[in-house]
């Protein structure tokens, strides 16, 4: 979508958002739920916890990461007939048979000598941890996957040990292999594979646990997060400029390093009611993972709306709980973040929860302080570039703004948030100060706080054009999101 002659990407034909469940081959992107992608032959590929019937993985396709395509599922023969081991585990740490029938949070790498390797989890009840994570291959992406191993079984002691759900795979430049996975009461867990199998470096078993001959920690793995209501872990890898000195004097006093940096999400909250996705980070991927926001780590995003208001009919999208994310790169070296909403609000009321899920693309950037902040707006095929001073004041200087707080209530967009050319901007009856360095670093000052960002390129859907986008987060760790508004 991104035209080399253009600086802002063109009108994406975003597909109407769907509130019914329709034929599967109509869905595109309604309906996936803890997106994960993965890249192969010239394509991106999304799959996600089973929904509407389709319960063993579903398979989405798209080769511009907007629109998207229903395949199939990982595992079409269904639960019972493709991983009839993890059911019988799970059965036996249950006691009986798993109430659920569909399986959870997927996450997709290339194997070991060619094709495919799918982590997947088996949950026997809602809400509690009788769950099986479980080793998968497939020579195509598209499988069928067949069973390989289970490699961490949970039950019981719910709020004691961890709960074996929402598998996530990243690398080390040095080749070595870790698993984080785990939710809620029992936190977030690390395990390290062995990159040529796919399984645990360790090898130990459950029988092992059961029989005392090995403890918790070395079963379970070390803990990341002792958060009580995170869920939907992943990391990212990746070397980021972090700056010293103060961006609003002289820039040429400025000093730089790059510096390589973990950057673990997870998502907080109720699914349904005030989901936000926030982020930690560490210098090494089995050390300490910290935020200046403490345990529940800084805010990236929450429920929010482009929108002014219920009445706002601009738009027929909004982002409401927004989560359980994947962050990926794309060849050209791109980081993007792809998870899923429950929009738009029912009856346009702020605060409702949609009838479904929706799979959103959003593209990530980094701010001076080397911190992780994410476009607010759908992707429509930009890419992180150079901003001119002049780009700021196309629309005037007027920007709507969504300005986000630790109450988890959704947020309608404000109109009213000035840039001037000299170098001020006030909002809300605050005042403060701006600076654009770098590429497209922003940072700004408002009623006495510091915000740091990043801007980008992006298609603004309640304007119905390309145009710019400010993403940055305060010192607290919250997020401040501005659009142009070029229509007052």
């Amino acid at each position: 979508m991104f035209m080399k002659e253009n600086l802002y990407p063109q009108n994406p034909h975003f597909a109407p958002l769907q509130t019914n469940p329709a034929a599967p081959s109509q869905w595109g992107i309604f309906g996936a739920h803890d997106p994960s992608v993965a890249y192969c032959g010239g394509a991106y590929y999304a799959f996600s916890t089973g929904t509407y019937g389709e319960n063993a993985y579903q398979i989405r396709r798209s080769q511009d990461l907007i629109h998207w395509q229903y395949v199939g599922q990982a595992f079409p023969r269904g639960i019972a007939a493709s991983l009839p081991e993890t059911v019988k585990q799970l059965s036996a740490v249950y006691g009986r048979p798993p109430k659920t029938d569909n399986l959870w949070a997927p996450d997709v790498v290339p194997a070991a000598g060619g094709g495919w390797w799918l982590y997947g989890c088996y949950t026997a009840e809602f809400g509690n941890n009788y769950s099986v994570l479980f080793l998968a291959r497939a020579d195509d992406i598209c499988g069928e996957y067949k069973h390989i191993a289970d490699l961490v079984v949970t039950g019981g002691d719910w709020g004691r040990t961890p709960n074996a759900i929402d598998p996530q795979i990243f690398f080390t430049p040095q080749g070595k292999m870790y698993m984080t996975y785990g939710s809620f009461f029992g936190g977030i867990r690390l395990l390290e594979l062995d990159p040529a199998t796919g399984l645990r470096k360790d090898g130990f078993t459950r029988a092992q646990y059961d029989a005392g001959e090995i403890s918790g920690g070395e079963y379970f793995g070390r803990p990341l997060l002792s958060s009580s209501d995170a869920e939907g872990s992943v990391v990212l890898r990746r070397a980021v400029p972090v700056c010293r000195g103060n961006v609003f004097g002289d820039l040429s006093a400025l000093s730089w390093e790059r510096r390589e940096q973990y950057f673990l999400m997870a998502s907080v909250g109720s699914l349904s009611r005030d989901y936000t996705m926030r982020v930690w980070q560490s210098d090494s991927p089995d050390g300490v993972f910290s935020s200046p926001c403490g345990e529940r780590g800084g805010k990236v995003s929450g429920s929010f709306s482009w929108r002014h208001g219920p009445e706002d009919a601009r738009i027929g999208c909004d982002f409401f709980v927004p989560g359980h994310n994947d962050l990926f790169e794309t060849p050209a070296g791109d980081v993007l973040i792809a998870y899923h909403c429950r929009t738009p609000f029912p009856s346009g009321k702020a605060g409702e929860s949609g009838p479904s899920h929706h799979l959103f693309i959003g593209l990530c950037a980094f701010n001076a302080r080397g911190e992780l902040v994410i476009s607010p707006n759908r992707y429509a095929g930009e890419r992180p570039r150079a901003v001119k001073k002049e780009e700021i004041f196309s629309c005037g200087g007027n920007y709507d703004c969504v300005e986000f707080s630790e109450n988890p209530a959704c947020l309608y967009a404000r109109p009213g948030f000035q840039i001037f050319p000299d170098g001020t901007l006030s909002f809300g009856g605050r005042k403060g100060i701006w600076r654009l360095y770098g590429e497209n670093f922003f940072s700004f000052t408002l009623g006495g706080e510091t915000c740091h960002g990043a801007i980008l390129p992006a298609w603004i859907e309640a304007e119905g054009r390309g145009g710019l986008t400010i993403t940055a987060r305060s010192e607290r760790g919250l997020p401040v999101f501005l659009n142009q508004s070029f229509s007052g």
